[in-house]
Formats: structure tokens, sequence, C-alpha cells
């Protein structure tokens, strides 16, 4: 996962969802009234082609849950509700609240060896602790040679918090695939191969860092050189956190073999 800077959507998608707050039959809408809000969003906005066009450029075209490469089609990408739109009134139509991610596998064809990740995974239930939009929280998503993502636990965090993240990661989001948390292992990989494309990328960033240090050109600045232009790409390369990641833990063994 990466962290995720919230901006203001372009004037048609402010437009829209502002003049639909606005209308009657919104107001009318009860708090509860579950089924006419999803009525509304699924209906009234027209614009979700231009939402989904905005998410896409403030995450650079990668899912906010898995990171995988995502484009601006209905069946190939979600909008997703942080608060989900069963919870608050006030978020269904809230740009603030939109994230988009992948559909999870849904859209591919079926596998019983696999599982659903991400938004088919997540469904309608509410995010615990996972918040793609809090910079420090994200920094403490980190990645094993294998593949796997897990949360580094901070002084900070209560044996609560940290139980509230490891089901958001390992069973809403499914972001291990099917995991047993007893053993820590993978039992089954997801239907996009969400762990198997990460362990690709660790292996590669490994090898990258590897040629560097052969070449002899393993040094802080080039590590914070390659960061900078990582994250100033417009379109994010798929699974950018796992190198990300890896690369700053480089820059912070060089940093520390220099004092």
């Amino acid at each position: 996962m990466i962290y995720i800077q919230k901006g203001e959507p372009s004037e048609r998608v402010r437009e829209e969802l502002f003049a639909i707050q606005q209308s009657e039959r919104w107001k009318e809408i009860k708090e509860t009234d579950v089924n006419a809000m999803r009525s509304v969003f699924d209906n009234d906005v027209t614009c979700k082609p231009e939402i989904r066009d905005d998410l896409l450029r403030e995450q650079h075209f990668i899912c906010a849950y898995c990171m995988q490469p995502i484009e601006n089609a209905p069946l190939h990408m979600s909008i997703e509700h942080v608060v989900p739109l069963s919870k608050c009134k006030d978020k269904v139509l809230d740009f603030q609240n939109y994230l988009g991610v992948c559909k999870g596998g849904r859209d591919l064809p079926k596998n019983k060896k696999r599982c659903t990740c991400c938004d088919e995974s997540k469904g309608n239930k509410e995010l615990k602790a996972i918040n793609p939009f809090e910079k420090a929280q994200m920094n403490q998503i980190k990645y094993l040679p294998t593949g796997e993502i897990y949360y580094e636990r901070q002084e900070k965090d209560s044996d609560a918090f940290i139980e509230k993240m490891e089901e958001d990661l390992y069973q809403t989001l499914r972001l291990n695939g099917k995991y047993d948390k007893e053993k820590r292992m993978v039992r089954q990989d997801t239907k996009t191969s969400l762990v198997k494309n990460r362990k690709d990328v660790y292996e590669s960033c490994e090898e990258y860092i590897r040629e560097l240090e052969e070449q002899g050109l393993l040094t802080k600045e080039k590590i914070a050189s390659d960061i900078q232009g990582l994250l100033e790409m417009e379109q994010y390369e798929g699974y950018i956190g796992v190198r990300i990641f890896l690369l700053k833990q480089m820059y912070d063994l060089l940093a520390e073999a220099e004092k």
C-alpha cells in the first residue's frame, strides 16, 4: 500500500456531486435508507468516468489497496467508499471519501485455487484501522522476500489496534491471499497473483541493488535520487510500494554506515 494525498476533484465532479446533495430527492432520503442512497450513487451520479480519472491521477494509476495497475473502465476499476455507503449518508457524495481500487479478481475467470482480494473481498465492510491517507501509518507497511505484506508495530500501537490492522490486511482485504495468521504463511494466493507479483518486484529490486554495488554506484545519493524519481512518476509501476520500501531500507543502511 502507499500513502495517498487527497486532492480536489475536477469542476465537473464537484458541481454534479454538489447539485445532487442540494436536490430535494437527496435531502428527503433518510440516513437509514441504504437502498435509496445506493440508487442515487449508482444511477444519478453520471460523472463516474471523471471521478475515476481524478482518482487515477492522485493515485498514479494504481489500486489504493494492492498497488496493481488500474485503468478507467467500470469493469476494471471500482470507486470505493472508505466509509461504506451504508454507514454515513454525508460521505456517499463526498469525493474525499473515495478511493480507486481494482476489482480484486471479480473480473477474472473462476479459480478454486485462488481467492479474491481488495474490493471484492472487502464488500460493504468497513476498515477498522488501515488509512491510506495517513502517511505515518503507510510508512509502517512492510514486505517480506516471499511477497507477504505486514504492518510493523510502533511503540504507540495498542494490542487492539494491531488486531484490527491485521484483520484489515489479512481478512477484509486479503492482501496476503488466504493467510494463516497463526503460522504466518500464505495458504492461497489471490486470483490477481498479488503475493507472487510483490515477490517478483522484491527480487527485481534486490538484483538492482546488487548491480549498483558491483558497479560501485551504490551510494546514499543514488538511492535517494531513485526514490525521488519513482515518486515523481505520473504513472506508478505496479507494486511500487515494495520497491520504495527496499530502497528506503538500503538508504537507511547507507546513512547508518556513514556515521
